[in-house]
């Protein structure tokens, strides 16, 4: 009579039997067997027989099968990412063909180029940055189809924007600009020279919506509380996103040297008035219009003020010596 250990191999041989679907499959199995055979006292040419079906098995099927279609890349995207809710444009890939009056698209979803009428956009002034090929683009589009009302060209977004800042003195605000304007001209020399240093400030806007701040100067603490001026204090960002044709700047809980800035998230609107090779222009909710230019970077942007910080701060120095 045959003992418990052959009528449980021969149920296992018919599980696996049907679940082989690759030689990987197969080894598997034959370690699980081998492991049988040494604890249950199996003999070994069941296996055998059953390894030889098994690879003869594998071997037909692969023949039927055949090779597998190739994978039609025409319509898959070209990015994961969604538009976030309530976004109205339409992002992609500037293609070959764009001209004045036209801009041929990739969209992000994928398919085929699509091509938008841009004349009236560019008649607006509607159409911000030197689109060139295999930019990244926005569109808001018109109501007639195929039809763009507004066109941005975010690569050429990303880059170092900056405007000047000049510091105003301690302690006057209560006076009238006029007033102020009179103690800085009677000012000595020296200490124009030494304190009226104009900074650059500004953001710089990266990839995977990335935004760095522009305008801070390592400045000496005792230097800074004796200055006669002080600086704005400097807006930092942390991210930026396109929306409906806006820029939006994000001021994101921000931690250095164990000081925590906005610690509560705030979001600037910015709309486009101008964008062209190094110059920018954008207005905030308010109505207020700022001009940027851009640099090469962040850190070059306020070379002349942190030469300038080390000056005072080496002078401060031999004062208290």
């Amino acid at each position: 009579m045959k003992n418990l250990s052959y009528y449980f191999l021969r149920a296992k041989l018919r599980f696996f039997s049907q679940r082989i679907k690759s030689f990987r499959d197969l080894f598997c199995i034959y370690r699980i067997l081998m492991y049988l055979c040494t604890t249950k006292g199996i003999n070994i040419m069941k296996i055998k027989t059953f390894l030889i079906i098994g690879f003869a098995t594998l071997a037909m099927l692969s023949c039927h099968r055949g090779p597998k279609p190739p994978v039609s890349q025409q319509n898959l995207p070209i990015s994961m990412s969604k538009p976030a809710k309530g976004d109205k444009a339409i992002y992609g890939l500037a293609c070959m063909g764009c001209t004045d009056s036209v801009v041929i698209m990739l969209p992000n979803q994928g398919g085929d180029p699509v091509k938008y009428n841009i004349l009236e956009a560019n008649r607006n002034r509607q159409v911000f940055g030197n689109i060139e090929v295999g930019d990244w683009i926005c569109i808001i589009p018109a109501r007639e189809k195929n039809k763009a009302s507004m066109v941005i060209d975010l690569d050429k977004l990303k880059a170092t924007w900056t405007y000047q800042v000049m510091p105003h003195l301690r302690d006057v605000t209560h006076l009238s600009k006029r007033q102020q304007q009179r103690i800085l001209a009677n000012m000595p020399d020296s200490i124009v020279e030494t304190y009226m240093i104009p900074r650059e400030y500004g953001f710089t806007l990266k990839r995977m919506g990335e935004a760095r701040s522009v305008g801070m100067v390592a400045t000496n603490s005792s230097v800074e509380d004796d200055s006669p001026v002080e600086y704005p204090k400097v807006p930092l960002y942390t991210e930026w996103h396109a929306y409906n044709g806006k820029l939006i700047l994000v001021k994101g809980r921000y931690e250095f040297n164990n000081v925590v800035f906005n610690e509560k998230t705030t979001y600037d609107t910015l709309s486009f008035v101008y964008m062209k090779d190094d110059s920018l222009a954008l207005r905030d909710s308010r109505g207020n219009i700022q001009s940027y230019h851009r640099k090469a970077n962040a850190r070059t942007a306020n070379a002349a003020a942190q030469k300038a910080a080390q000056k005072a701060a080496e002078k401060f120095k031999e004062e208290l010596k």
